[in-house]
């Protein structure tokens, strides 16, 4: 499988932390915006049914994805959830805000979680939003069969660009995201000083995650590549669903992957 795949900073062990949690907030503070998750909850049905779970353990969650909108979604489509978040390395501001809210149930780990060896403990459907593409082919065949060999539901969701707007956007992205990063940095918080500091003094978190925004869309699996990544598992029992799903706009749909163990 040849891919273009260049570095991020938040995959770089020595990037600062302070940084990378600057930009999971930005990225969830964006997800937050939009409503177009509500067109994956039939995917969600259907693997959940498969598998008689009202569990979702989320990987790679970064500051949350779209957990806290999409939690609401499902349940007023009758399918309410637990979610327990996890990520390599835990958003510390996430964890400590969720775990002063028990009401709601969403839950954010603490412990470093490795998406290709989930801990037996965690039981659910997985799920990954924005984070497949970290993972280099040979890594994201052990996401997809560690999920097998576990006999449990993953889903993978990126957003994709959709020809010809996304081209332009494409082009335009370091930009649109340098100025969107200006305009969004006071509504999100923590509002600290290091976070105007380091957007709007000294811009290294706006232009990192400029980089970071054309490199992932880049890295976006097709459904062609996830197609090869499901046929070269050992996964017997197991159906797998590849597709497109629309996000509401005509700039963007959702790639996705679906995979749930099948009753004999």
């Amino acid at each position: 499988m040849k891919r273009i795949h260049l570095f991020e900073f938040t995959d770089l062990s020595w990037y600062p932390d302070l940084f990378r949690r600057f930009q999971t907030d930005y990225l969830q503070f964006v997800a937050s915006l939009g409503s177009g998750h509500k067109y994956l909850i039939p995917l969600f049905q259907r693997a959940m049914q498969s598998t008689r779970t009202n569990e979702i353990v989320d990987l790679c969650s970064g500051g949350t994805g779209p957990w806290i909108h999409l939690a609401e979604q499902l349940k007023q489509a009758g399918l309410p959830i637990n979610v327990t978040l996890t990520d390599k390395y835990p958003n510390r501001e996430s964890v400590q805000k969720l775990a002063t809210t028990p009401q709601q149930r969403i839950k954010y780990l603490a412990e470093s979680v490795d998406a290709m060896n989930v801990p037996e403990s965690l039981k659910g459907m997985r799920t990954l939003f924005e984070g497949f593409h970290h993972f280099k082919p040979n890594q994201a065949k052990l996401i997809l069969q560690d999920a097998v060999n576990k006999r449990t539901a993953i889903g993978i969701f990126e957003a994709s660009l959709k020809p010809p707007l996304g081209i332009i956007l494409l082009l335009l992205s370091p930009l649109i995201t340098t100025v969107s990063y200006f305009f969004m940095t006071p509504f999100i918080k923590p509002r600290t000083f290091p976070r105007f500091f380091w957007t709007y003094l000294i811009p290294v978190v706006p232009l990192a995650t400029s980089w970071d925004g054309i490199v992932s869309l880049l890295r976006r699996y097709s459904p062609k590549e996830l197609k090869e990544l499901t046929d070269s598992c050992t996964s017997s029992g197991y159906t797998w669903e590849v597709g497109y799903a629309p996000t509401g706009t005509p700039i963007f749909s959702f790639t996705y992957l679906v995979g749930y163990p099948i009753e004999k």
